[in-house]
């Protein structure tokens, strides 16, 4: 059985977002792609910075402080399908696009990318959340287990005549733990794969006997194949995360330090001196560049 897969990502800062584009432009080290194939990939957008501005674009002037700024969705299909690299590959991206902009309006989709350099092909969608009222409003369109199903099942059923299903409705399958996770990243390097031939029956020829025990060995290493990749994706994810905290910081840290030198050994009352100084002056070179 081919399946269609759609998942969603919540993105509630800009360092996530950047962490994300950084990945879907192969601007940082991508584990999983092949850089020969990736001038294959496709951008809605010419580039990573273009779609974050987008975004800012997007976003109400007011909105909570947890809100999420933006759905990340990933679209592809099972790699097993036979339509990769035929017509249908591209009809099936095409539908998602669609799809995507009937769901959220074509203006809140700041940019696609579909990416050739992996295994499998893939779709990622960057959307502004914002509602028919025109409010930020991820709950609206990812909020519970029933909206999440009901859109699983909308977005398969436009695709299902290029031979893709839905997955099993309320399946009982869940994501893999914190813990969990953590535990494979560290072990990743400790899987074994081992086979169990099949036994000839009589009178088999050699070239079926052959066929049989390459179907029985794919089908005994295909788990821990797609586990493997699926740690090393996963792992991609949190190496571009922790490069983009990283840097965050470092710049940060840059541009307080004259702050805290100013402030050094100073009480509270005289901080405060210092703040309300700074804002004054703030305002009055804000002033002199309007003037100019």
């Amino acid at each position: 059985m081919n399946y269609a897969i759609l998942r969603t990502a919540k993105l509630k800062t800009m360092g996530n977002i950047g962490g994300s584009l950084a990945h879907s432009y192969r601007t940082i080290e991508t584990p999983n792609a092949d850089p020969n194939l990736t001038p294959k990939n496709h951008h809605s957008v010419a580039t990573p910075e273009a779609v974050e501005q987008a975004i800012k674009d997007r976003l109400p002037e007011k909105r909570r402080a947890d809100a999420v700024l933006c759905i990340e969705y990933l679209i592809t299909a099972s790699p097993e399908w036979e339509g990769w690299g035929k017509s249908a590959e591209f009809e099936f991206f095409k539908r998602a696009s669609l799809w995507l902009m009937d769901k959220h309006g074509e203006e809140n989709i700041a940019g696609m990318s579909i990416h050739r350099d992996i295994s499998t092909p893939q779709l990622v969608a960057y959307v502004v959340p914002i509602d028919q009222k025109g409010k930020l409003n991820c709950k609206d369109f990812l909020g519970g287990r029933v909206k999440l199903n009901q859109m699983q099942t909308d977005f398969a059923k436009t695709v299902a005549d290029l031979g893709l299903t839905r997955g099993k409705e309320g399946s009982k399958a869940k994501h893999t733990s914190i813990k969990e996770y953590y535990h494979d990243i560290n072990h990743a390097r400790d899987f074994s794969i081992t086979t169990v031939a099949p036994k000839p029956e009589m009178f088999e020829s050699k070239a079926r006997y052959g066929e049989k025990v390459t179907a029985a060995v794919i089908e005994q290493i295909e788990p821990t194949v797609k586990a493997a990749n699926s740690i090393l994706m996963d792992y991609g994810r949190a190496k571009i995360d922790k490069n983009v905290a990283e840097t965050s910081f470092d710049t940060l840290k840059k541009r307080v330090e004259p702050y805290l030198a100013a402030i050094e050994g100073l009480n509270q009352e005289e901080i405060g001196r210092v703040n309300e100084a700074m804002q004054i002056e703030s305002r009055r070179i804000a002033l002199e560049r309007f003037k100019n």
